[in-house]
């Protein structure tokens, strides 16, 4: 059924602009809800009587505006709001996002002993050539893949640390409880970079995307290296910001 594009629209704008305002509408009254899948081109062509060159066009402004997004052999969705952290004390990825009022998970892609190269020895204060944990994840928020990453802990600190089921239990509680080892402070360092193939296809995002990587050393309460981790944090579904205060 074609639908008539006037309310809440000025007279004489463009095709593409008054679907876009119309669009805009029905995700401000929640008609589409963050997260929701929006109706096929040919479905959008029906509803507003148009071309598919002028539905691509408004799809394509909103998409660039962030308003949408394009989940590949999905269909187009409304973007849902980055999630939020604050910095300003140490956090964990699972605990952070059940503070969102969201369900963590983790999926294992790989984990095992290896040895050092030079850049994990040197952030773990190891020789190179050692053996280090290796254990490479994705974690999800909601069933949604947000980071990629991979942590690099002393195996022999660890011994028997890859055997143990990540996809069930935490890394950091599985620490404590197994080897009496509390992770206490950590230093991050961010860095803007575009996605891999490989880094898109895992966190369901396109080759050249921008993400936010992430490098994080831990340390116990003495002061020794716990963990080496490297993610790469999809920066459309999680955001950092910094609180600042006067002295």
């Amino acid at each position: 059924m074609t639908e008539t594009i006037t309310a809440g629209t000025a007279a004489g704008l463009p095709l593409y602009r008054r679907i876009q305002g119309d669009l805009r509408a029905r995700v401000d009254r929640g008609d589409l809800a963050p997260g929701s899948r929006i109706e096929t081109e040919l479905e959008l062509m029906e509803r507003y009587g148009v071309s598919r060159a002028t539905i691509r066009q408004a799809l394509g402004g909103l998409i660039a505006e962030g308003l949408l997004e394009i989940r590949r052999g999905l269909g187009t969705y409304v973007r849902q709001r980055p999630l939020e952290h604050v910095m300003g004390g140490f956090y964990t990825f699972s605990r952070e996002i059940e503070r969102h009022g969201m369900a963590p998970g983790t999926r294992v892609l790989a984990v095992g002993v290896e040895e050092a190269d030079e850049r994990v020895a040197s952030a773990l204060g190891v020789a190179r050539g050692s053996r280090v944990v290796a254990l490479s994840r994705l974690r999800l928020a909601d069933d949604q893949p947000v980071v990629a990453e991979t942590s690099w802990l002393p195996a022999d600190r660890f011994e028997g640390l890859e055997g143990f089921d990540f996809g069930r239990v935490r890394l950091y509680d599985t620490l404590i409880t197994r080897y009496g080892v509390r992770p206490v402070r950590a230093h991050e360092a961010f860095e803007p970079v575009l996605l891999t193939s490989a880094e898109a296809e895992l966190l369901e995002r396109r080759r050249g995307d921008p993400a936010l990587r992430v490098e994080r050393t831990a340390f116990d309460a003495d002061g020794a290296i716990v963990e080496y981790c490297r993610s790469t944090v999809r920066s459309d579904r999680y955001r950092y910001s910094v609180e600042l205060r006067e002295p």
